[in-house]
């Protein structure tokens, strides 16, 4: 292969990454002002009208939590959520993106459930309950 050959199509591969990164996962982060409980417990309360929240009006929205907890809004309108630490590697990269959880780290890919979608998801991922009552979604162990 030529070099010239090489480089349109290192330029082709590049652009279907970038487009496939960013199709069904380009939310805003709104880091909420909420915050997990103390001694790294989870359960805490998200009031869905909150300016903060906007994004999990969407579907495919997300809005991170103290920078330890993802809580997302999957594509059948349930809310998800899990921890933000990848089981790959212990890096706080996990997001929601087409309706899975993904670490932008290493490209670690989990199923709403937690459960690993490739090599690097293979340990799993710490997912949490969500609990929706009128305008306030409660996050618990």
């Amino acid at each position: 292969m030529e070099r010239s050959e090489f480089l349109k199509k290192m330029g082709i591969g590049a652009a279907f990454a970038l487009t496939a990164t960013c199709l069904g996962g380009c939310a805003v982060e709104n880091v909420a002002p909420e915050t997990p409980g103390a001694n790294g417990t989870v359960d805490f309360t998200l009031d869905l009208t909150a300016a903060s929240n906007a994004n999990l009006a969407n579907t495919g929205g997300y809005v991170i939590v103290n920078n330890s907890v993802v809580v997302g809004r999957a594509n059948d309108g349930s809310y998800v959520a899990a921890t933000r630490t990848c089981s790959h590697e212990p890096r706080k990269e996990v997001r929601l993106r087409n309706d899975e959880w993904y670490c932008t780290a290493h490209g670690a890919r989990f199923g709403l459930n937690g459960g690993g979608l490739n090599g690097n998801g293979r340990n799993g991922l710490k997912i949490y309950n969500t609990e929706l009552n009128g305008n306030m979604l409660r996050v618990f162990a």
